[in-house]
């Protein structure tokens, strides 16, 4: 007797359908397999677009802001420190000093004093030869205060007190909104920062004070967007791609202040108003190879400010200063030596009383209405060039050709002298070219050089000269 299973079509049945999950199975694994193959080929896959034209901004922005996950034990076990209660947000102490060589501290010593000042606190860095390798995370207005190389301390080689995150980690981050933070005496060291910045500060406002920073990571040593910079007699050293220091609208006071990058120096985007560099160094260490730009200007569609630059020395680089369309930059005073001094892309630029040194050229204006007054430029055939469309507003300015004049005028306002004119170690910088420094020589951080202040007070102001008279020859002269 026949079954429904046992009849030839019920017979094949299984067949098929167990070829229909083989087949099933076959594609969803080539789908599986495709997937991480075009995903490793789009990781690997090289971006040409960015090897053609690579972004002339840096990228870098920190991280969201977010607290240290450490925290101090209560109650508070400190040699020295009150006995009361404390409060569980701490803010209890107007001053605190710190001994990193201390083991009793703990790992965290710095974190743990900056958790029990209260706002405008002072926290005092002791220097014995031990260094606090930590990352600070301030959210207050405090005062860090480092002690400096003791005298009778012992040992051949004492140093003063310094700060050094762990490899890949910030050593400072700002909490936005945080206003009157102020480091003074200290040593900032981030020899193996990777992608993360020494310093970052959001909407905050920091003061570097007789203060010294090392870097050498991916990022910007120093990083402010928003609020203020103040920088006092310090110096910022950089081995980094990007710039050592970038600025994105905020507001930069910098006096005395020396900045040494091997790539770029300042980056900057100036808030509303005026940002200052007075009696600055931004000099390029390459070694080998020159540094790119040494002050990149920025502007903005709308609320844009300005950067006076004055009294101060931007050398070394393959372009001294830049400015980018619809920045402001007022140069007054100061001495640039690069292989393209000054370049404005329609910026509105004003050069007054500056030694200006390229070896190409000196200045480069693509448009706008720049002010040009009582300057010297060099260069191998003066130093200057004005596209056509710029309708300039100039001075008398000495233009001394390294090649030789062709004319003694290249316009009104616009005279041209040879190398043999221009007065002794016009265009040197960074090393006094006078003898003598306004603060008595480069002692301690910061850049205490001219400028080009006295240089022009002994110089004086370029006057128009009137064109050279022709030779007179006899009647019978050869």
């Amino acid at each position: 007797m026949a079954t429904p299973f046992s009849s030839p079509k019920m017979r094949r049945r299984p067949l098929a359908t167990g070829l229909a999950a083989l087949l099933l199975a076959i594609g969803f694994g080539g789908a599986v397999q495709a997937y991480p193959d075009a995903k490793v080929d789009a990781q690997i896959r090289p971006n040409f677009g960015g090897l053609i034209t690579p972004p002339l901004r840096s990228n870098y922005r920190p991280d969201h802001w977010r607290k240290p996950d450490h925290k101090p034990k209560k109650p508070y076990p400190r040699p020295g420190w009150p006995t009361y209660p404390y409060p569980p947000q701490g803010g209890f102490l107007d001053s605190v000093v710190v001994d990193c060589a201390d083991p009793a501290l703990g790992p965290y010593p710095i974190s743990d004093a900056l958790w029990a000042l209260r706002d405008g606190g002072v926290l005092f860095l002791r220097a014995r030869g031990g260094v606090c390798r930590e990352t600070l995370y301030i959210d207050r207005p405090v005062t860090l205060i480092g002690e400096g190389t003791p005298t009778f301390a012992p040992g051949p080689n004492p140093s003063p007190a310094r700060i050094a995150p762990p490899a890949g980690a910030p050593c400072i981050r700002i909490a936005p909104g945080t206003r009157g933070v102020e480091i003074r005496d200290l040593i900032i060291e981030a020899d193996q920062a990777g992608r993360s910045a020494c310093i970052e500060a959001v909407d905050a406002e920091l003061a570097l004070v007789n203060s010294y920073v090392r870097y050498s990571g991916e990022a910007a040593a120093v990083f402010v967007s928003g609020g203020r910079l103040v920088g006092r007699q310090s110096t910022i050293e950089a081995r980094t791609n990007d710039a050592a220091v970038l600025v994105d609208t905020a507001t930069v006071d910098f006096r005395q202040v020396r900045i040494a990058a091997d790539v770029r120096g300042l980056d900057i985007t100036p808030a509303a108003g005026e940002s200052h560099l007075t009696q600055v160094g931004v000099v390029a260490e390459g070694g080998t190879l020159p540094g790119s730009t040494g002050v990149t200007v920025r502007g903005l569609r709308s609320g844009g400010g300005k950067l006076v630059v004055k009294n101060s020395y931007v050398g070394g680089w393959i372009t001294g200063l830049y400015v980018d369309r619809g920045a402001k930059l007022d140069l007054i005073r100061s001495r640039v030596h690069a292989r393209r001094g000054v370049i404005s892309d329609w910026g509105e630029v004003v050069v007054r009383e500056s030694a200006v040194w390229g070896d190409e050229y000196g200045a480069y204006f693509a448009g706008g209405s720049p002010v040009i007054e009582h300057n010297r430029f060099g260069g191998p055939r003066g130093g200057l060039l004005l596209d056509r469309q710029v309708q300039a507003q100039v001075q008398p300015n000495y233009l001394y050709a390294q090649e030789g004049c062709s004319t003694w005028s290249f316009g009104q306002g616009l005279y041209c002298q040879p190398m043999s004119a221009a007065p002794p170690r016009l265009f040197d910088g960074g090393a006094d070219p006078y003898g003598y420094s306004a603060y008595g020589g480069q002692g301690g951080y910061g850049w205490s050089y001219d400028g080009y202040e006295r240089g022009y007070q002994l110089h004086g102001a370029p006057q128009p000269l009137a064109p050279p008279q022709p030779t007179r020859r006899g009647l019978f002269s050869r």
